[in-house]
């Protein structure tokens, strides 16, 4: 059973990464200090990464200002799984106190993640599980958060009728841990049919057009559900093809709140659960680190290897011109709604 970590998101959510400044400095670090981590990202390819990598990048440089941290290095291999390895080689052969990774695939990896833990070096997966239980990993619950926007689709549909799910990336690891919650939820609506699965690539231009490409195959679709990124593209599909948008869930994203709160009025309500870009990887970061300074993990929030998190954040028609203002006003055009971790607040939550 799966221990999941529960805190106050609004916490995260309104602090900006540039707030790391001034946080306290936590009790009992070990006298070493100074560790050099690398960092082994996917695809940068979309601004949810792209925004990951600006949160990821300015925590680092709070906690090198503190002196926790010496050097940092920080690679991008893209869609490719052979370079992602050699990223992890090279690092090795750097001498670093800890890889962080955000893995291509949950298998392919494990060999290289399990030789360079044997040889001293602290890993820990981040974003993206890992199929292996040696390796510890800081986990969304990227299934129980796609399942719970799902449920919200077929109730908005009267658990009938016909539904489209547009997926993530064919074979991330994120994305197939989201397509078992869909599954999942989806069983339990057994008058509610699947039309097709498509991949949104969880890219606004791909995810229209795939969004297209189904809408010029299926005439009667009555819900979507979508990963984040890609709701807005739903919608759009559908005004472009002129058909009238169906029911489809909300995600953190800037531009689906700017259109969530201009159609009020007219009648549109949605509903999603953030899902920051800075969650993942600014938590999985402050863990670390911790790590490193030999601190000892509160024993209700690890399961074996991983901590789990859940997002809690949740967006309605009541609160979402209040997140959408929030939001301009913390982070201005970035275009995801975030949650970003202290060190003040990964030592609090998650250490003795």
């Amino acid at each position: 059973m799966r221990k999941l970590v529960f805190f106050l998101l609004l916490l995260l959510l309104l602090v900006p990464a540039g707030l790391f400044a001034g946080r306290g400095e936590g009790k009992g670090e070990a006298e070493k200090a100074g560790f050099n981590i690398a960092v082994s990202n996917g695809l940068i390819t979309h601004s949810w990464r792209t925004q990951m990598v600006k949160n990821l990048q300015q925590a680092v440089a709070w906690y090198q200002g503190k002196g926790y941290i010496d050097n940092f290095y920080l690679q991008h291999a893209g869609f490719d799984v052979d370079l992602q390895i050699q990223h992890v080689r090279n690092f090795m052969n750097m001498g670093v106190d800890a890889i962080i990774i955000d893995p291509l695939s949950a298998t392919a990896l494990n060999p290289v993640l399990e030789e360079a833990q044997d040889e001293g070096i602290l890993v820990m997966c981040s974003d993206e599980p890992s199929t292996s239980t040696k390796i510890m990993q800081f986990m969304p619950t990227h299934d129980i958060w796609m399942e719970r926007l799902s449920r919200y689709v077929f109730e908005r549909m009267g658990g009938k009728g016909n539904v489209v799910y547009l997926s993530g990336i064919d074979g991330a690891p994120a994305s197939d841990d989201r397509d078992s919650g869909f599954e999942r939820a989806l069983a339990d609506y057994p008058d509610i049919k699947l039309l097709t699965k498509a991949y949104g690539s969880w890219d606004p231009s791909l995810a229209q057009q795939a969004m297209a490409d189904v809408i010029a195959a299926y005439p009667n679709i009555d819900g979507v559900v979508a990963q984040d990124g890609e709701c807005l593209s739903v919608i759009r599909a559908f005004e472009a093809a002129g058909r009238e948008p169906p029911i489809v869930n909300g995600s953190g994203f800037k531009p689906f709140f700017e259109y969530w709160t201009e159609h009020l009025d007219e009648g549109f309500t949605s509903y999603a659960i953030a899902n920051g870009p800075g969650f993942s990887m600014t938590g999985a970061l402050g863990v670390v680190v911790g790590l490193l300074q030999g601190k000892e993990l509160k024993p209700d929030v690890i399961d074996g290897k991983v901590i789990y998190v859940d997002h809690r954040y949740e967006i309605t028609d009541d609160n979402v011109e209040e997140a959408l203002a929030e939001h301009i006003r913390l982070r201005g055009v970035e275009d995801y709604i975030d949650e970003v971790w202290t060190y003040e607040q990964v030592m609090s939550t998650f250490f003795k």
